[in-house]
């Protein structure tokens, strides 16, 4: 039987647009775990692309620890699981109202468009599998208090690099 996580526990999906090329194989992957199929639009994660500054970022619900869906929703249908940490819907007691949609800060709760129903990530019962399909790594999953560290190293290491290329290009003139 599986124990239940401390909230410290709960890993989440922390993405790097840095390291996204925009292949998509995570809304692909996604929307075939959930649903069988090979149709993005059914992805329960976004990848947006910014053309106007060639960046491609990949959005996921965050699992607010405050969720402010959880707290829109009239009928209670969104609760949290206890083993995973994720913020989930219960479709049986959804009546579609969207509120949780206009509460969502992160814009990741969607309309499904097969379906109609309300839909968002439910981590893939603890192993997403948009983080293990991510040929970049620009989606992972891990503690809540390790991914903001991950994130800051790599801006860091991004920031030294830049910075080390300007200053060999100073040198070289």
């Amino acid at each position: 039987m599986a124990k239940e996580t401390n909230e410290h526990d709960f890993r989440l999906l922390f993405s790097q647009p840095r390291a996204c090329v925009g292949c998509r194989a995570c809304e692909v992957f996604c929307a075939y775990h959930h649903y069988g199929e090979n149709n993005p639009s059914r992805a329960l994660l976004r990848v947006v692309k910014m053309d106007n500054i060639s960046v491609d970022i990949p959005v996921v619900c965050q699992h607010c620890g405050d969720a402010p869906c959880m707290k829109a929703c009239p009928t209670g249908a969104i609760s949290r699981n206890s083993i995973t940490g994720a913020v989930v819907i219960s479709q049986a007691d959804c009546t579609q109202c969207r509120a949780c949609m206009m509460a969502c800060p992160y814009g990741v709760i969607m309309i499904d468009p097969k379906t109609g129903e309300v839909t968002k990530c439910d981590l893939c019962q603890g192993d997403p599998v948009c983080a293990k399909v991510c040929p970049k790594h620009a989606i992972m999953y891990t503690r809540r208090d390790v991914g903001p560290r991950v994130l800051a190293r790599s801006a860091n290491q991004s920031l030294a690099e830049s910075l080390l290329e300007a200053w060999r290009s100073r040198i070289q003139k």
